[in-house]
């Protein structure tokens, strides 16, 4: 629990409230350990369903351009800043799909980002959650992701469109 109080403060979550059930219960963590330190940690959950995740400005064709504008010096910044806020916007489709493994929470130590820590931890998950079988990429969820994991949920499930859960 200590692990999981240290990733909580850094990833922004709140404490949990001292109730009769413990939210942990239905999880599965996994960690990954360097030089005697935890510098990984993986928290999944058994899933039924997950909904797709959809940008609030998705336009393909205006996203290129979008790119190129967020921060340029060129034309209004209001009009820039509320472009990257669009952006930045995410929320679920209305229609389930189906889905196995639920991404509660993922977090890797600062001085070992970017080192493949998270997706080794994900594929350890995958092929351990469900005896016997290895779940398949799209049916892996993310629950309210923060931008970083968007990112990493799009890059690792290969998807502009990753599977959500519990958006709140």
């Amino acid at each position: 629990m200590e692990v999981k109080a240290i990733v909580d403060a850094e990833l922004g979550f709140s404490a949990t409230s001292a109730s009769k059930t413990n939210p942990l219960d239905d999880m599965t963590c996994y960690l990954y350990i360097s030089k005697k330190r935890v510098v990984g940690l993986l928290l999944v959950k058994h899933l039924k369903r997950a909904y797709e995740l959809i940008s609030a400005y998705y336009d393909q064709s205006h996203d290129d351009n979008i790119n190129d504008n967020v921060g340029s010096t060129h034309g209004n910044q209001h009009n820039t800043k509320m472009i990257k806020a669009q952006k930045d916007s995410y929320s679920r489709s209305l229609t389930p799909s189906k889905a196995m493994m639920g991404v509660h929470q993922i977090w890797c130590h600062r001085s070992h980002r970017k080192g493949g820590i998270a997706s080794k931890l994900c594929d350890a998950a995958r092929s351990r959650l469900i005896f016997g079988m290895t779940i398949p990429l799209e049916y892996v969820a993310f629950s309210s992701p923060t931008l970083d994991g968007i990112k990493f949920a799009k890059k690792y499930l290969s998807t502009k469109k990753p599977l959500v859960y519990d958006m709140s």
